[in-house]
C-alpha cells in the first residue's frame, strides 16, 4: 500500500508526457547556399523544402582543416543562427550545436556540403531539436533534408517542485509512521 502511494504520488508530481511532434523532409537542393560568404569565414544559407519549410542559417567555423586530397573541412561550434518557418505558423528560432561544412576544389563532381545540428524555440516556447544537411553536386541532383522533433523534455521548475513536494511528503509519512510504531512499542 505504501510502495502503491509513493508511485501514484510521484506520478502525479511528474505530470503526462507531452506528445512528441516531429517534421522530416527530404529532397532535392532548392535555395541558395555558401561557404564564405557573405562574410569571409562564415556559411549561410537558405534552403526551401516542401511542406513547405523554409530553413536559414549562419554560422562561422571553430576550426579549419585542409586535407591531402584539397578537401577543406570546417567544423562549427555551438553559435550561429538557424531559423525555420513552415505551414501554420510553424516558426523556430535556434542556435547550432554543432555543424561541418567541406569545400572540395579539387573535385569537378562534389563542391561542398553543410551538415549540422541545432535545437532551438518555437514562438509558443516549446524546445525543439533537429538536423540538416545540404550536399552540393554539379553533375547530378544535390540532396538536402531536414529533420526536426519537439518538444524536448526540458523540466519545467513547477514540475521539479512538484516532484519535490510529493517526496517531502511522501518521507515526513514514512517518518511519521515509524515514530507511532516506536511509541507503541514502548
Amino acid at each position: 500500500m505504501k510502495r502503491a502511494s509513493f508511485v501514484i504520488l510521484v506520478l502525479l508530481a511528474l505530470g503526462a508526457p507531452a506528445k512528441a511532434d516531429s517534421v522530416s523532409v527530404q529532397s532535392e537542393f532548392n535555395g541558395n547556399f555558401g561557404i564564405n560568404f557573405p562574410v569571409e569565414g562564415t556559411s549561410s544559407g537558405l534552403l526551401i523544402f516542401p511542406g513547405p519549410y523554409q530553413l536559414t542559417f549562419q554560422t562561422a567555423p571553430v576550426s579549419q582543416t585542409n586535407t591531402v586530397m584539397g578537401v577543406i573541412e570546417s567544423t562549427y561550434g555551438p553559435g550561429g543562427s538557424v531559423d525555420v518557418l513552415g505551414p501554420n505558423g510553424f516558426q523556430l528560432s535556434g542556435t547550432f550545436t554543432d555543424a561541418v561544412s567541406k569545400v572540395f576544389p579539387l573535385d569537378f563532381e562534389h563542391i561542398s556540403s553543410f551538415s549540422g545540428a541545432f535545437t532551438g524555440l518555437l514562438t509558443d516556447g516549446e524546445h525543439w531539436q533537429g538536423t540538416f544537411g545540404v550536399d552540393i553536386h554539379t553533375l547530378e541532383p544535390s540532396p538536402m533534408f531536414l529533420q526536426m522533433s519537439g518538444p524536448v523534455s526540458t523540466p519545467e521548475p513547477a514540475e521539479a517542485n512538484m516532484l519535490l513536494l510529493g517526496i517531502a511528503i511522501i518521507l515526513g509519512i514514512r517518518r511519521f509512521s515509524s515514530q507511532r510504531v516506536s511509541s507503541r512499542e514502548t
